[in-house]
Parts: C-alpha cells; sequence; structure tokens
C-alpha cells in the first residue's frame, strides 16, 4: 500500500489559508447579499414616501392654499356683516323713519362716539348712539319703535341699557344701540 504523504509545511499553509479565504469570501458573500436586500428595502420605501409627499402635496399644496385664502378674505371683506363705515345722517334718516312709522313724535338722537370691540381675536369699532322717545300715546308704539330699529340694515346693530320708565300717561323709553363696523 502507498503510504500517504505527511504534506509539507507549505502545504499545510496555504491548506490554511485556502480556508480562510473560503471563510472571509462566504462573510463577504452574505453582508453583499444583506446589503443588497436592505438596498431594496429602502428603495421600496422611499418610493412609497415620494407618492405619499406627491398625494400630499396636491392636496396641501400651500400656494394654491394659500391662494385659496386671500380670495376667502377677500369674500369676507365684501361681503362680511362688518359694514366699513357708517354714515350718521343715514343712520338719523333710518330712525326718524322709524319714528314716524311707528307714530311717535318727540324723541332725541345722540353720537355717543366710538370704541372698540374684540370678536374673535380681532379688534372692530363698536359706535354707540343714545336715543330718548316719550310717547302720551299707547305702549305699544315704543315697543313698535324698537322692532323697527332692530330691523335697521345693519347685521351688527346691538340694543343695549333700555329703560322703560311711566309717570301718568307719559311713557319714556331710553337706550343706546352700538354698531359694529371694520
Amino acid at each position: 500500500m502507498p503510504s500517504i504523504k505527511k504534506p509539507s509545511r507549505l502545504q499545510l499553509i496555504l491548506i490554511v489559508a485556502v480556508v480562510v479565504l473560503l471563510v472571509v469570501n462566504v462573510f463577504l458573500a452574505m453582508g453583499y447579499f444583506s446589503a443588497v436586500s436592505a438596498k431594496a428595502d429602502l428603495e421600496k420605501d422611499i418610493e412609497w414616501r415620494e407618492t405619499q409627499i406627491a398625494m400630499l402635496e396636491g392636496r396641501y399644496n400651500i400656494g394654491a392654499l394659500e391662494r385659496e385664502l386671500a380670495e376667502a378674505e377677500r369674500k369676507l371683506a365684501e361681503e362680511a356683516p362688518f359694514p366699513k363705515e357708517i354714515d350718521d345722517l343715514e343712520l338719523l334718516d333710518l330712525i326718524i323713519n322709524a319714528v314716524q312709522e311707528a307714530g311717535l313724535g318727540s324723541y332725541t338722537y345722540t353720537p355717543t362716539g366710538a370704541g372698540t370691540v374684540s370678536i374673535g381675536g380681532r379688534t372692530y369699532k363698536a359706535h354707540s348712539y343714545a336715543i330718548e322717545l316719550n310717547s302720551d300715546e299707547q305702549l305699544r308704539r315704543l315697543i313698535k319703535f324698537l322692532g323697527l330699529i332692530e330691523e335697521l340694515p345693519y347685521q351688527t346693530l346691538e340694543i343695549n341699557d333700555i329703560t322703560l320708565s311711566s309717570g301718568g300717561e307719559t311713557w319714556w323709553l331710553d337706550f343706546d344701540i352700538e354698531i359694529i363696523t371694520q
């Protein structure tokens, strides 16, 4: 039988080097395939996120939303219930018409100045007017007059500090109106 030769020292070193290289090669291959898999997963995630961002940009396009807001603010300023100004003479004419329609004769109308009021975080002007009436007639005429004042074409009109008193057959009505403007 042939005898097996013992490998030389150089052969042993070469065998060990080949085994080490094979092990290193296996580790490198595992790392490479793991990195390729992670890269593919990240690319899918990036693609999914880009799709989401594109969808959100369509819904939440800041430029388009700012234009819509500016248009809504412009329309609100034009159509707001807050008038831009109060013409005191026009208001006096409306009050005179209400006095006549209610069948009253004597009244006093006094602009008491303008203050400010805060509504929804914004500040507006509040124009105040004092009105005093008396009637030797029936109380219903004063009540009719108040109804006519409530129907004035100012959506921000408010009646305050109403005082109704009588002395014999005479009734006195004192109140303030406040109209809020921009």
